[in-house]
């Protein structure tokens, strides 16, 4: 008979698989992920045994980061029908509609009927999707006539299909859970096998003008966004850090341009004046379509910021003119200013910097956990565009 390998919530089941012939689900998990959980079996009889567990609120990040937005969602919706058979019948439902039916699933009032035997292709969505009455809304818009409405269905992306699911904030707090302990206990495969984590492919490699830069975006990373973490690389800089400065960063996105890299890269610029010059000559380059750049965010908190310069002491707004990135850490403890250094003739305007970052970067290298008494505000920010850029 074999083993089964499935993936789900509750009692639903979003993929299956047996013996040697399943899909890779570990990198919507992490390491620590692994528990007890329940495995559902004919008779209504439920066992507890090893397996991945974690709540869908925190899934969706990753299948963001995946390529699972809720904005690319029409893309795989039309991929999947562009793709499907000629020779099957297309069923006429829109996206808009999938979406706005599977948006209002609960899921916790799924009940599998759980009976055991093999399904043919389409058996399964038909018996346990269509005739269920969480699902009765997709039946109304489906005239079902054979089981290959339901092979259309079941051929569906299951990480399409749980990304709809996830746009119902009560199903936020249920659990996807990967049931990978009886195709371990037959034979099949092994712990070290079947856990993968986040492939190269799948990383963004963050590069940015300097090293402090890069320290400071990572320990944020650690600190507020541990369950994403795995899924972000930067260059290394413990010697030589090769891109420090907004003109080599400019020249070093010039250099990726013209080999067409195909690794997800996110080049980060300053938002000062130098910073913001170069960015907006990055994005006229012809740039791989797996590279995205971005600048510093402007921020409320930088529009009335205590500066110092040839006229002497004024409250000015620093967006896009001295913004670096230890004006994001918390400046709370002491009075910040920004110093007008250089001018520049071609701004005609002066570059400002933070006095005493150096000050302000050794406090937050000192932070142990999110709970320290710290304001991650302006980070939090920061972190947030980073997140979305990448998605």
């Amino acid at each position: 008979m074999g083993s089964y390998i499935s993936l789900g919530v509750g009692e639903l089941e979003l993929d299956w698989g047996k013996n040697f012939g399943f899909r890779d689900y570990s990198k919507l998990f992490l390491p620590s992920d692994k528990k007890d959980i329940p495995y559902y079996y004919a008779d209504d009889e439920v066992i507890l045994k090893p397996g991945y567990s974690t709540s869908l609120g925190r899934v969706k990040n990753r299948l963001e980061l995946l390529g699972y937005s809720l904005k690319t969602l029409i893309t795989h919706f039309q991929d999947h029908n562009d793709n499907y058979p000629d020779y099957l019948e297309l069923p006429e439902i829109s996206f808009e509609t999938m979406l706005a039916i599977f948006s209002k699933i609960n899921i916790a009032d799924y009940k599998n009927k759980k009976e055991d035997g093999d399904y043919d292709l389409g058996e399964y969505v038909i018996e346990n999707i269509f005739l269920n009455e969480t699902f009765k809304d997709l039946k109304e818009h489906i005239d079902i006539k054979d089981k290959d409405i339901g092979a259309y269905f079941e051929n569906l992306d299951p990480l399409f299909t749980l990304r709809l699911l996830i746009e119902n904030p009560h199903n936020l707090e249920m659990n996807l859970e990967w049931r990978t302990q009886d195709v371990i206990d037959g034979g099949w495969t092994n712990e070290k096998e079947i856990f993968v984590g986040v492939e190269e492919t799948d990383k963004f490699l963050i590069v940015t003008e300097g090293s402090s830069d890069t320290f400071i975006i990572k320990k944020s990373l650690e600190l507020l966004k541990p369950d994403i973490l795995d899924f972000f690389t930067f260059v290394d800089m413990e010697d030589n850090y090769p891109f420090t400065g907004t003109g080599n960063l400019y020249r070093f996105c010039q250099g990726l341009t013209s080999i067409r890299i195909q690794n997800k890269t996110l080049v980060l610029f300053d938002n000062d004046l130098e910073g913001v010059d170069k960015f907006n000559k990055t994005n006229n380059l012809n740039l791989p379509r797996q590279m995205k750049i971005m600048k510093l965010p402007e921020l409320e908190e930088f529009t009335n910021f205590l500066t110092v310069g040839p006229t002497g002491e004024t409250s000015e707004n620093i967006n896009g003119k001295a913004v670096a990135i230890e004006c994001f850490l918390d400046l709370s403890k002491s009075k910040p200013k920004i110093r007008w250094t250089n001018y520049s003739k071609e701004f005609d305007a002066y570059q400002g910097s933070l006095e005493n970052k150096d000050d302000y970067v050794r406090e937050f290298k000192s932070v142990k956990n999110a709970n320290d008494n710290y304001d991650f505000t302006k980070l939090t920010k920061l972190l947030d565009e980073i997140y979305k850029n990448c998605i």
